[in-house]
């Protein structure tokens, strides 16, 4: 049998558990000898501990879970590990020869035992895969699959968020990905797309899911009808935005799975999907979204152990920058750290658990997202050391669900994407010692309120969906929890956790909002209702149009004119988007051919700025600084922010060049009409 087949040959499984077995009596007896809380009479009563241990877990721990996966999820995991303490100790109460006689040797046993199974599992190329397939594949999976030939087709898209066909391509070469790898040395092919402004999350996923993304300019804005701030991480927000396209018929409508999405493309089921948090209300009666998660002792011990590791490597990480005086780089906080091997491992290993159940319950098309790797490099960059282990992480996960596609129901093909890239340099605060909203102030001589809204900092708002789902039937400890955060919050206008609702009062009372998505910002004059054209701005303000062109931070600003309608310029030109032609230097000249239709595009928005700041990018170094404290970033245009990438299977053909999100809609579509609508591939009646 290959390596990573499943389920496992009965005496092959026999002779693992007997191994294990063995090794974990041993290690339990050692820990006897070692400890001096811990006494163990004989072998005999260390291999009748660890039998019993067996017996407990497999019989208690489903019911148990069954009543606490709301507290399991909300601990991340480590009420569980609470439950192999109340084992083991229940296991002390009955055995006489095995006794302890303080608390730290209970712990001292579960951490041991839990290792030494885990490094038994790897020695006997068991990966930490063999204990959920063991104790949950079984469960699930289809008993009787009926022959291949008959089997109908199924889709798998997974998205790696902010993953650029160039840093993939440099990930290949320096070999990080080689489930990758060998996908490529089976025929499959690899493109860039360009996602199109804004080149974010909220934007790109709606566009691909549903084929239009229509005044979504930028990850948070202003609607000057509403006087409202709009999020896109904010999940009350993120479910209005959805609300807005939900007409339309989205790529997973139907047998469609949802998993770690913003949004959810009218699939049947949604899972740690931002937009759709509604439908978990009832959390405790749906518990196997997580329950076979946790079912198994030591799937969520290798999950902790991998979270611990993702700590520390974010601490050596940071410190080894520092030490060397690595440049640029930005501060990165125990949060920080804490939101990493949450983002990175905990939300991943969810993931794949969740989309392995989904493909051998039969889901059609099953989209899910990785967003560990723009987590990640936000801080630390797109090709740093830390982004590039992630990805390699992410490929494992790949290999995963890979090996399960035999023992499916379903003939599924793997499409992999990106939503956008990231594009890296120094923050503009750094470079200047400023932000763009104090330059702004001082511009206008302090005369006039201006609110920053933030960072666009998507990360809180999946690590907030996976609170949403635990919280939500337990609005005392919700409630309890929000008022603990509340202790720890941020500075101005950073998010919250526990959905907060935002404080939109000093929104309301100021005269200017800015809202920045990485080298992109939006400036609103909110006691306009209308938008501000060029003429009125350099009437009311006569000095700040001509003061923001000329700063060296500053790539160009786009507004709107009565004259020549909307128009992009620069200290050197400008250029008329109607038109699609310029005077002087072309301020787009360092863009992409597509760069004029995208703002073009931007400004049909009803709820676009009244103006559109840019940083400047430089296209000898690559560089171009984010209007937020990120090294690398995404939101505007310049660098690789904008080029995505897309990898699929040879029967899938690539069709034409794709310039917007909108358009990879239409991409997918069609290669889901070659997959489901074939004669070959008929649903079973």
């Amino acid at each position: 049998m290959k390596v990573g087949q499943f389920p496992y040959p009965l005496l092959r499984r026999m002779r693992h558990i007997l191994i294990v077995w063995v090794i974990e009596t041993i290690t339990l007896y050692l820990l006897g000898r070692w400890l001096p809380g811990l006494m163990i009479s004989s072998e005999f009563d260390a291999f009748l501990a660890v039998a019993l241990i067996g017996l407990l877990n497999a019989v208690l721990r489903p019911l148990i879970l069954q009543f606490t996966i709301t507290f399991t999820v909300l601990t991340l995991g480590l009420f569980s590990f609470f439950l192999n303490i109340v084992v083991i100790v229940m296991v002390a109460y009955i055995l006489p020869g095995f006794n302890f006689l303080d608390y730290a040797s209970i712990i001292y046993v579960v951490l041991g035992i839990s290792i030494m199974n885990l490094l038994a599992s790897h020695l006997l190329a068991l990966d930490e895969n063999d204990s959920y397939y063991r104790s949950v594949i079984p469960k699930i999976k289809p008993k009787d699959l009926p022959p291949e030939s008959a089997q109908p087709a199924g889709l798998i898209i997974i998205e790696i968020d902010g993953l650029s066909y160039n840093v993939l391509r440099k990930a290949i070469d320096l070999g990080y990905v080689p489930t990758i790898q060998a996908l490529l040395a089976n025929h499959y092919q690899i493109h860039s797309w360009n996602c199109g402004l804004p080149s974010q999350t909220s934007a790109s996923q709606m566009g691909i899911l549903y084929g239009d993304n229509a005044n979504i300019p930028a990850f948070r804005w202003y609607e000057k009808d509403r006087e409202k701030l709009v999020v896109s991480n904010h999940l009350s927000d993120t479910a209005m935005i959805e609300q807005r396209f939900e007409q339309q018929e989205g790529l997973l409508a139907g047998n469609g799975s949802s998993l770690g999405n913003m949004f959810s493309g009218n699939a049947g089921k949604a899972v740690m999907t931002m937009s759709k948090l509604s439908q978990f209300r009832k959390l405790p009666k749906r518990s196997g979204v997580f329950y076979n998660f946790f079912l198994n002792p030591y799937n969520y011990i290798h999950t902790i152990l991998l979270m611990i590791l993702e700590l520390f490597r974010e601490l050596y990480q940071s410190t080894r920058q520092i030490l060397t005086k690595h440049r640029p780089r930005i501060r990165r906080t125990p949060l920080f750290a804490i939101e990493r091997a949450v983002s990175a491992v905990l939300i991943r290993e969810l993931t794949t658990h969740i989309l392995i159940e989904e493909m051998f319950r039969g889901s059609q098309t099953i989209y899910a997202t990785y967003f560990g790797y723009d987590v990640v490099a936000h801080h630390t960059g797109a090709a740093s050391p830390g982004a590039l282990t992630t990805l390699r992480d992410i490929d494992k996960q790949i290999q995963r669900f890979k090996d399960a596609i035999e023992h499916a129901p379903r003939q599924y093909e793997i499409v992999l994407i990106s939503d956008h890239g990231l594009s890296e340099g120094a923050p503009f605060q750094q470079l200047f010692g400023i932000t763009l909203e104090q330059l702004i102030r001082k511009i206008l001589d302090d005369q006039y309120s201006i609110v920053d809204t933030g960072a666009s900092e998507e990360t809180k708002g999946y690590v907030n969906s996976l609170l949403q789902m635990a919280l939500a039937p337990h609005k005392k400890l919700s409630k309890t929890a929000q008022r603990l955060y509340e202790q720890y919050k941020k500075d101005k206008g950073n998010y919250f956790y526990f959905n907060l609702p935002p404080n939109d009062t000093p929104v309301k009372q100021s005269d200017i909002v800015l809202c920045a998505s990485g080298s992109l910002a939006m400036l609103y004059f909110t006691n306009y209702k209308q938008r501000l054209f060029f003429e009125e701005i350099k009437q009311l303000h006569p000095n700040l149009i001509a003061a923001l062109i000329c700063h060296p931070g500053i790539g160009f600003i786009g507004i709107d004119s009565y004259v020549n309608g909307p128009v992009v310029l620069n200290q050197e030109g400008i250029f008329y988007l109607n038109a699609k032609d310029y005077e002087g230097c072309n301020p787009l000249e360092n863009y992409d051919d597509s760069a004029a239709w995208q703002l073009e595009k931007l400004f049909s928005y009803s709820n676009v700025g009244d103006m559109i700041i840019q940083s400047r990018y430089d296209p000898e170094t690559d560089q171009i600084p984010a209007f937020e404290n990120l090294l690398a970033h995404h939101g505007g245009i310049g660098g690789d922010q904008t080029m995505a990438f897309v990898m699929h299977p040879p029967k899938l053909d690539f069709t034409q060049p794709i310039n917007d999100s909108t358009q990879m809609h239409h991409q997918l579509r069609e290669w889901q009409d070659i997959l489901f609508t074939s004669q070959l591939n008929q649903e079973p009646e």
